[in-house]
């Protein structure tokens, strides 16, 4: 089995995690003036459960019971957000949405992937490569994921042991 988190490059880098974030506020994480620092946030946070699922799988046996953690991000690509985020109608110079899919894919099908890994399109050819799902690439310590998977135990009662 595979449990795959979608991110983003903006959990690339920036800001560590924000226990502000992970708040109950109705909606408006972090403060209402900060949306693209809950956005970063919250995809920081799917690579942080991602390393976090992936320790605790392998805790007690080394290939996790034949369950992988793996995580994406989809790179640039033509959607609303990119509209809205750039100011432009213009999709004909970055990949699109169909492209955009191929890293999850690799997740998804690939029979080489190994849990832990995590993939985003290459600059040069849009294809799946393999990214460091740790720091200095992401900004991911022991201490933050620990801090998230306590949260989310708040949030919705403790889902694994």
């Amino acid at each position: 089995a595979r449990i795959v988190s979608m991110s983003s490059g903006s959990g690339f880098g920036g800001r560590g995690l924000d226990a502000r974030f992970l708040e109950r506020r109705g909606g408006a994480l972090g403060g209402s003036d900060a949306a693209y620092e809950r956005y970063h946030q919250s995809k920081l946070a799917n690579l942080l459960f991602t390393a976090g699922l992936k320790d605790r799988l392998q805790a007690d046996d080394d290939d996790g019971g034949g369950v992988m953690a793996l995580g994406c991000h989809p790179g640039v690509c033509g959607t609303d957000m990119f509209k809205q985020v750039s100011g432009s109608e213009d999709l004909s110079q970055v990949p699109s949405v169909e492209d955009g899919v191929l890293s999850q894919l690799k997740c998804i099908c690939d029979p080489g992937v190994r849990s832990g890994q995590c993939f985003g399109p290459d600059r040069a050819s849009g294809l799946p490569e393999e990214f460091e799902n740790s720091s200095p690439t992401i900004n991911i310590s022991t201490d933050a994921k620990e801090t998230l998977w306590a949260a989310c135990e708040r949030a919705v009662g403790p889902f694994f042991r």
